[in-house]
């Protein structure tokens, strides 16, 4: 096959343009069949974002993967009914119900399953199966409208309902399903509840997540969305059992932990999605945003799991159904270290922590951005682009290694090869009670670490928990020279050789002015220990250019502080020698 088919949503959709339902089902069955067909081989390939276009081109040049390819545009769903038809009636229908909108990503398991295409029901005429029924003659293999009511024994199985139709059918996918999806992968996506509480309405594809679920199918992946609070009902199910929703999060995360004997890492790609559920965000719940972050990453942690963590704003990822193909050199090698620098009493050491690249879509997006900046190389600048991020996009790691400049440096950020609180891995582990997940930790992070030169985390992530020694001992074993981590005002420590640091404070996104960004690294410092030297800041989307303005402007506003700005290597290796030798740090 030397053909690649290419997707434009904005023309694709568009005779869809006046209804925003029409859109989602559309373009959830054309992702849902990319999935499909991109298992074996690159077929399908939406031009979606900037990005897209960038990628594209990235990966057909001299020597990569679609060179040469014979590319077809695709303008409207119909065309792809056609192009695609004997492929549809082979994979037949899932119909999924609106009814219980958790129903859609069952239907996508059982997609990534057993290749059944997900689809609304509807008994309108003019609705997107009955358009797929009509044009391409697929049958329904699987009809999940009116199958969950909450109520009862769940349809299908001999277990009791748990109350509630939304985790009544995730208990039915686990017992149809899970055992023959992939046991390293899970999805935490949105389901598809109306984004509004009058009528059902889906104004932004991207964040609803669904350009994400090409690799969630083609990789088999288990997806699923329930609170993981049981102090209050969850807002898209105000009659449940409290504590149900949680409890079904609990028993996914366990069964998937069994598969691998608690011996591997498990990836879950996506993030609460606070935007619609489970916060205070529009009322919906008592939680704060990062409150609902730091509560689900400690529960995933407790079982063995990581995030690549697709957060809203930039949630939306399209063809990493295409990018996971991208073959990957065997090891890769980070940038020398400058030359030593000497320690200075008189200097105050900087390191940016240049963040936050804990989720595929978000690194997706913006490394093309700041590959075009024009103070990209300017200043030695440390990239924490989590490396497990590689499997799902693996041809952004080829292209910042061959394409950055000697002065980025590209290192782990949350908590190594993938987001975690490395406290919940230890006993008496809160939330599971199982055994400790150190060791499979351990050994996840040593393979990527070797594997792309990495010897420093940006940001070890505990949230309302302490980095304690004993983790400290751990992550040593990997990440050999330094460590940031979210322990505001403690000591920084050596532990086996590798410096352990707090950070001072994070000071800026993109968005934010670099004045206040300068007064905020200031501010802090300022609270600081006297004569503190070492100072770690974070920035979160930021461009090499922000970068420079802060360091400009901050060397301005306080000229006697004798601002450094040093690369890892150099930072740590002068906070080691002052915390050895009892000088300020």
């Amino acid at each position: 096959m030397n053909k690649l088919y290419l997707i434009k949503p904005e023309v694709y959709l568009k005779e869809f343009s006046d209804d925003t339902v029409l859109q989602y089902d559309a373009m959830k069955f054309t992702v849902a069949l990319q999935g499909v067909l991109n298992r074996e081989i690159p077929l399908i390939y939406l031009l979606w974002q900037e990005s897209d276009y960038f990628w594209l081109e990235y990966m057909s040049g001299e020597g990569k993967i679609l060179n040469g390819r014979e590319t077809i545009e695709i303008s409207t769903f119909d065309e792809f009914l056609d192009t695609f038809s004997d492929e549809i009636r082979r994979c037949g229908i899932a119909l999924w119900d609106s009814d219980v909108p958790a129903t859609m990503n069952v239907a996508s398991t059982a997609c990534g399953v057993e290749d059944v295409l997900p689809i609304r029901y509807t008994d309108d005429n003019n609705g997107i199966a009955c358009r797929v029924i009509n044009k391409t003659g697929a049958e329904v293999k699987l009809d999940l409208h009116g199958k969950f009511t909450g109520c009862g024994i769940i349809d299908g199985t001999n277990r009791k309902s748990t109350g509630s139709a939304k985790c009544d059918a995730y208990i039915w996918a686990l017992e149809t399903y899970l055992d023959r999806t992939n046991p390293y992968l899970l999805f935490y996506n949105l389901d598809a509840a109306s984004w509004a509480e009058d009528r059902l309405y889906y104004p932004d594809l991207g964040n609803a997540f669904v350009y994400n679920h090409d690799y969630a199918i083609s990789k088999r992946a288990f997806i699923f969305d329930v609170s993981s609070y049981d102090d209050e009902l969850p807002c898209d199910d105000k009659t449940q059992p409290l504590g149900t929703d949680l409890a079904t999060m609990k028993e996914i995360l366990l069964r998937q932990y069994k598969r691998t004997d608690g011996k591997k890492m498990i990836t879950i790609c996506g993030f609460n999605p606070w935007q619609q559920k489970y916060t205070d965000f529009g009322g919906k719940g008592k939680h704060g945003g990062v409150d609902a972050e730091w509560r689900f990453t400690e529960i995933l942690s407790a079982y063995n799991c990581i995030k690549d963590a697709d957060a809203y704003g930039y949630c939306g990822l399209a063809n990493a159904s295409v990018f996971t193909h991208y073959p990957l050199k065997e090891k890769y090698k980070n940038p020398a270290p400058k030359p030593e620098v000497e320690y200075d009493p008189n200097k105050t050491y900087i390191l940016f922590y240049v963040g936050d690249y804990d989720a595929a879509a978000w690194t997706c997006r913006f490394i093309p951005k700041w590959y075009k900046d024009e103070a990209l190389g300017k200043n030695p600048l440390m990239w924490c682009f989590n490396q497990n991020l590689s499997d799902r996009i693996p041809q952004a790691f080829d292209f910042i290694y061959e394409n950055y400049t000697d002065n980025d440096y590209f290192e782990a950020g949350d908590s190594g090869a993938g987001y975690n609180n490395p406290y919940l891995l230890y006993p008496p582990r809160i939330h599971s009670d199982l055994p400790s997940g150190a060791d499979a930790y351990v050994e996840h992070n040593k393979y990527y670490f070797n594997k792309f030169d990495n010897h420093c985390i940006g940001f070890v992530i505990n949230g309302v928990y302490p980095t304690t020694e004993n983790q400290m001992h751990d992550i040593a074993k990997f990440a050999d020279w330094g460590v940031g981590y979210n322990g505001y005002g403690q000591p920084t420590k050596v532990v086996d050789g590798t410096v352990f640091m707090p950070h001072t404070a994070d000071i800026c996104a993109e968005s934010s002015s670099v004045e206040k960004a300068v007064a905020d690294a200031l501010a802090f410092i300022d609270k600081s220990p006297a004569n503190k030297r070492f100072h770690i800041f974070r920035t979160i989307l930021t461009s090499p250019s922000h970068h420079d303005k802060i360091l400009t402007e901050l060397k301005k506003a306080r000229p006697e502080a004798n601002f450094e700005l040093l690369d890892p290597y150099n930072f740590f290796r002068l906070a080691k020698y002052a915390v050895e030798n009892n000088l300020t740090y």
